[in-house]
């Protein structure tokens, strides 16, 4: 009996996009407001798109905005958005939406890696992206993030306000997305989360929190989170 090459193992990107953006005082999904004439969450699409390492891109809508999402993404040739799903009420609920849509493709071994993007972060570079990914493979998991600049200054208080402890300059690092995991590894991580009824704060806390080994891939202050309208203004001097 002659054996079968066995398939490839894929390399998923799950780009959150169910957020409402309350703070930009806009009345529609602030991923769909433009940045030099397309749309924010486009820009953060194309980047996977690009990325040769990137085999599939499944997109998580708010309730009611998955066909307006899916049409958004097909009208800019978005080939690789194979699937767009309703997601939660918070950002871990909205993870927990993807990894149940890849649940039987990650525990036959199909889909080997997971990455978790902010579809608000329109900028990241492809080649962040391929770091991560290969920093993912050798230990399990890796996020992007940018350190503290000399002049920043992160205090910790107590109840009453004081001062506990100071953190300066490269000591503290500040998360971003991508975030990127052995897909085995962020299952069981969300799984263990639903048990204990924890809710991360971001992708990496769920995995931390069960032991799995993290690495940081530095970035920088250009890989912005549209929040604010001062973003936007920033975001496109940044297309220019």
């Amino acid at each position: 009996m002659v054996n079968q090459p066995s398939s490839p193992k894929q390399t998923v990107c799950v780009i959150l996009a169910a957020g409402q953006g309350t703070r930009m005082g806009n009345s529609i999904n602030k991923i769909l407001l433009p940045i030099n004439g397309k749309p924010v969450i486009i820009h953060a699409i194309e980047t996977f798109e690009r990325c040769s390492a990137i085999d599939e891109i499944l997109l998580v809508a708010a309730a009611g905005e998955e066909e307006q999402l899916a049409t958004v993404a097909r009208n800019a040739h978005c080939h690789k958005v194979h699937h767009v799903i309703q997601g939660g009420a918070t950002r871990h609920s909205s993870e927990q939406c993807a990894l149940e849509a890849l649940r039987a493709r990650i525990i036959s071994g199909e889909v080997e890696l997971v990455l978790i993007h902010d579809g608000a972060r329109p900028f990241v570079p492809i080649a962040r992206v391929e770091q991560l990914i290969q920093k993912a493979r050798e230990i399990g998991g890796a996020i992007l993030a940018a350190p503290l600049q000399a002049e920043e200054r992160l205090v910790q208080v107590d109840s009453e306000q004081n001062i506990q402890k100071s953190f300066a300059g490269r000591l503290v690092w500040k998360a971003q997305t991508p975030q990127a995991f052995q897909a085995s590894l962020l299952l069981a991580a969300y799984d263990q989360a639903e048990r204990d009824h924890f809710y991360g704060t971001d992708t990496a806390s769920s995995v931390e929190r069960i032991g799995g080994q993290i690495a940081i891939v530095e970035s920088d202050n250009t890989n912005l989170k549209i929040t604010t309208t001062h973003d936007l203004f920033l975001a496109e001097k940044l297309c220019h």
